[in-house]
């Protein structure tokens, strides 16, 4: 019979896979995001948001195998994004700075979590294929919507700003453990990458801020929405295809997580 001590090692390992699959899916989804949004830029096509992600996915081959491990995957993300929050693990601490930073984490966990449960509604074919956000809906019936959108906006500057911020300083290498050997080309991508979803929420948090009265369905947009809005403008596919580039480049940036972030996990048992 296992003692407490290899019992508590056993579930330190479990989480730790649990996280790094959960950054595997991540960086699947961005990846694919990235890609469409890129060839929306030259081709006869639309940019795609998570939801769509995870439906190129089921409608690949081995769909329904792909799609399982999608939901487990990304349930274990909203999980792990909880026990950062929880127990502190990356040591963000109490003062403004870690607290605005934990709250991130939990519109993350939130996030993710809806993603899953949604992958898991296509798994089990009760995905409604509409595109309104509930929430938002009911906020917008008992007339606060307005509020909650410029709330919502508000938040998604603040996430653009810090990614922005994030990718400038690469601040990420704190937490993880890069080889050197390819530490050279890893940074740039990952920095690139955060940059450019820094830049994607600052766009949809305009898009928001600027449409918050319009939304009376609850329709409010999404990355697809923001990166469909980069296409119009003066050289709008330039751009599109840059930030497609950079969601790829964000992709790999959580695949590196995946592979070399530091999973503190020991104060979460």
């Amino acid at each position: 019979m296992a003692d407490t001590h290899q019992l508590t090692d056993d579930n330190r390992d479990w989480l730790r896979h649990a996280a790094r699959a959960g950054y595997v899916a991540r960086g699947a989804v961005f990846l694919i995001i990235g890609y469409f949004a890129f060839r929306a830029a030259f081709a006869s096509g639309e940019a795609m948001d998570s939801k769509d992600a995870v439906g190129q996915i089921a409608g690949s081959a081995f769909g329904t195998i792909l799609l399982g491990l999608l939901v487990l995957a990304l349930s274990c993300f909203a999980a792990w994004r909880i026990v950062q929050v929880v127990f502190d693990v990356d040591h963000h601490g109490t003062d403004t700075k870690g607290l605005f930073v934990r709250a991130g984490l939990i519109f993350s966990a939130l996030a993710y979590g809806a993603l899953a449960f949604y992958a898991a509604s296509l798994l089990i074919g009760m995905a409604s294929g509409g595109g309104s956000n509930g929430l938002v809906a009911k906020a917008y019936e008992a007339g606060y919507g307005v509020w909650l959108t410029y709330l919502v906006a508000l938040g998604m500057a603040a996430a653009g700003a810090a990614h922005i911020f994030k990718g400038v300083k690469a601040g990420f290498e704190k937490y993880m453990e890069i080889p050197e050997g390819v530490r050279g080309w890893l940074t740039p991508v990952c920095q690139f990458g955060l940059i450019a979803r820094g830049v994607t929420f600052l766009i949809l948090a305009g898009l928001l801020f600027t449409g918050a009265a319009s939304y009376s369905e609850g329709q409010t947009p999404g990355l697809d929405t923001a990166l469909a809005a980069m296409e119009g403008w003066s050289y709008g596919w330039a751009l599109l295809s840059l930030t497609g580039l950079g969601l790829m480049a964000f992709g790999i940036y959580a695949l590196a997580e995946a592979l070399y972030r530091r999973i503190n996990i020991e104060a979460a048992i």
